[in-house]
């Protein structure tokens, strides 16, 4: 009769345990954009994103920085973001900024039905159908209440379908949907057919600013 020793089985067990456990995770896939950021015709930094999706889970990972030089005047401002979505909701926000000195930290989350967590060290609250102004997905176009990502205070928009438009990515002509906000801020913002941003346009200290991705 054939012997087969435990030692020599264990390989197999294990190989075969590590087998089902891949199968049984759900899968993984990162995507990236990334933006120009321009001031009228000169790039002044990048915008980019690294969207991380496991299973009805997706991890948003932002980045952006820009530096303006206008006459004598410098300018500079760092975000660092990272925002934690399951099942189309927002569970958590953790943001750092340096808007030119000004600095700012938010880290909130979700507490049953409402936001509830800090913002430059003071408690913070917000309901839980808030949306942080957070560009990469059209997704927050739908939200009745908007959360500024810098200091979690609350912002008045009113949004404007355009409908159907077109921009131009890597210098290709591609279909969008055009929306304009108005309120607390003015922005155009261009969204691909899968919802993801291709384009937005503002002003920012008087300077026209603009998002292309690249």
């Amino acid at each position: 009769m054939l012997r087969i020793e435990r030692w020599m089985m264990r390989p197999v067990w294990l190989g075969l345990f590590a087998l089902g456990a891949a199968l049984a995770a759900p899968s993984a896939r990162a995507d990236q954009i990334g933006f120009t950021i321009f001031k009228e015709d000169d790039p002044i930094g990048h915008d980019s994103y690294m969207i991380e999706k496991r299973g009805d889970e997706t991890k948003v990972t932002v980045d952006t920085q820009t530096d303006v030089k206008v006459l004598f005047l410098d300018f500079h401002y760092r975000g660092d973001r990272t925002e934690i979505w399951k099942g189309g909701q927002l569970q958590s926000l953790l943001s750092d900024t340096n808007d030119d000195g000004a600095k700012h930290h938010v880290d909130i989350h979700r507490d049953g039905d409402s936001f509830a967590g800090t913002a430059d060290g003071k408690p913070a609250k917000a309901p839980g159908n808030a949306i942080p102004f957070t560009l990469w997905t059209s997704e927050f176009l739908k939200s009745p209440l908007m959360l500024d990502v810098t200091d979690f205070s609350q912002m008045k928009v009113g949004i404007e379908d355009k409908g159907a438009d077109s921009t131009k990515v890597d210098g290709k002509t591609v279909t969008a949907h055009r929306y304009h906000l108005t309120g607390d801020l003015t922005w155009d913002l261009w969204y691909a057919a899968d919802g993801l941003l291709l384009k937005t346009a503002f002003r920012r200290r008087g300077y026209p600013i603009f998002l292309f991705r690249q």
